[in-house]
């Protein structure tokens, strides 16, 4: 057994309540359950219940034994003084405050219906990846509606931390965090981290300086880079380290340290994936893009970005994937695939973290309509709910499932779950 079965008996007062008693025979009547947190301290806060002839106001603690109070240490702990009724599977222990007089205790062993206990273990001891898979089909949606729009929000609001860090780094600067935000997407995940770098020594402070001329705007994002510090045969190459020299002398203030070459991936990448490309289509986008905060936020129209993003850059890259290695493959504007990754990275947690910033829901709102506007990602996670019956038809979908399966299924936290109470009852 685990605690979270006993916070959903107490939550729900799923226990015989008849003639309750404490452990040392006073009555309990229990007037409020109290509020339900994840913070430190007590489980459940602001309740209210009647023990003997006094009512009491405070929190509850629940354990699955008496003597876990000890072993938590909350005997010395001050946000435990105020708990008026302590809630346990076993009483094992008389548990004391700090002054003697013992903590009013309630044991729910023999008050609870073992055909709820079972179908509990049932769902927690389930060898199933998705422990309602059985159940699943059988469930009302309007229960996995209510539990996929609220993980869709934490889901948003656990990457709205990500561009709260970029944030700070940029100096609180919103042009700032929404070009480090692209260029950590620009990554993907092979990349990444040498893209964040890359933004951290070329600022967009420095970008929006040299935007309207592409060619210059490529060499400092090849030379910041590292790309450019050996000899090259072509022309073009040539004439970006000629650009970049040019550029390293008139911005010398600006641009300081550079990036090394080994410090990008190559490795098992498809060529469309290369570093090398998706500076090139970096180059060009930010070129036509006149403000990334404008587009991504204050701005923002989704099928307009989709198509701005479907840029291709120069030339040069119509037949080469690296500097010197002509190749017969033909290379363009970035894949649909990759726009819909590009925008479902940098754009809704944008819009989460700017309405945190500001106290405006209605970029939350803007944030989920955008996720309908892109296509579902397709992986294992989406892959079994589709196998049962779900429809994953937008990101709005996917991500919610994917945060479904990550903060609820995969841990077993059937009892926080919409579907896993709606089965219990």
């Amino acid at each position: 057994m685990r605690e979270d079965f006993l916070h959903y008996i107490w939550r729900y007062q799923k226990f015989n309540a008849h003639n309750a008693v404490t452990v040392s025979g006073l009555p309990v009547q229990v007037i409020k359950t109290g509020f339900g947190h994840t913070n430190a301290g007590p489980d459940f806060l602001q309740a209210k219940v009647k023990i003997g002839e006094v009512e009491w106001a405070g929190a509850v603690e629940i354990h699955i034994k008496a003597s876990d109070w000890n072993k938590h240490k909350h005997q010395v702990d001050a946000a435990y003084q105020n708990v008026v009724l302590h809630v346990v599977w076993q009483a094992d222990e008389v548990i004391l405050h700090p002054d003697g007089t013992e903590i009013p205790t309630l044991e729910l062993k023999s008050r609870v219906n073992l055909d709820l206990l079972r179908s509990y273990s049932n769902l927690v001891e389930s060898s199933d990846e998705i422990a309602c898979s059985g159940q699943w089909p059988m469930v009302d949606s309007f229960y996995k509606t209510e539990m996929l729009e609220r993980v869709l929000v934490e889901r948003l609001n656990d990457k709205a931390s990500k561009a709260a860090g970029f944030f700070e780094l940029s100096g609180q600067n919103w042009e700032e965090v929404s070009y480090i935000m692209l260029l950590s997407a620009m990554g993907f995940k092979v990349n990444q981290h040498p893209f964040e770098r890359l933004a951290t020594l070329f600022p967009y402070s420095l970008v929006k300086k040299i935007k309207h001329h592409p060619a210059l705007l490529e060499a400092a994002l090849f030379g910041v880079a590292g790309f450019l510090s050996d000899d090259y045969e072509d022309e073009y190459p040539n004439q970006l380290k000629k650009d970049w020299q040019f550029l390293q002398h008139k911005h010398h203030q600006t641009i300081g340290t550079t990036m090394q070459l080994h410090e990008w991936r190559f490795l098992r990448l498809r060529p469309a994936n290369f570093p090398s490309i998706r500076i090139a289509q970096l180059a060009s986008l930010l070129h036509h893009l006149p403000s990334l905060f404008d587009a991504f936020v204050l701005d923002l129209e989704p099928e307009k970005l989709l198509k701005e993003f479907k840029v291709a850059p120069h030339s040069y890259w119509e037949n080469h994937f690296q500097f010197d290695k002509r190749s017969q493959s033909k290379v363009k504007k970035i894949g649909d695939s990759s726009v819909q990754v590009l925008l479902l990275n940098t754009v809704p947690p944008l819009l989460s973290f700017y309405a945190k910033s500001i106290g405006e829901d209605k970029y939350i709102e803007q944030a989920i309509q955008f996720l309908s506007k892109l296509k579902a990602e397709e992986n294992f996670i989406t892959r079994k709910f589709a196998d049962l019956g779900s429809s994953v038809k937008t990101a709005f979908d996917s991500q919610a499932y994917i945060q479904l399966h990550n903060a609820y299924c995969n841990p077993k936290k059937c009892l926080s779950c919409s579907v896993g109470i709606s089965i219990m009852k």
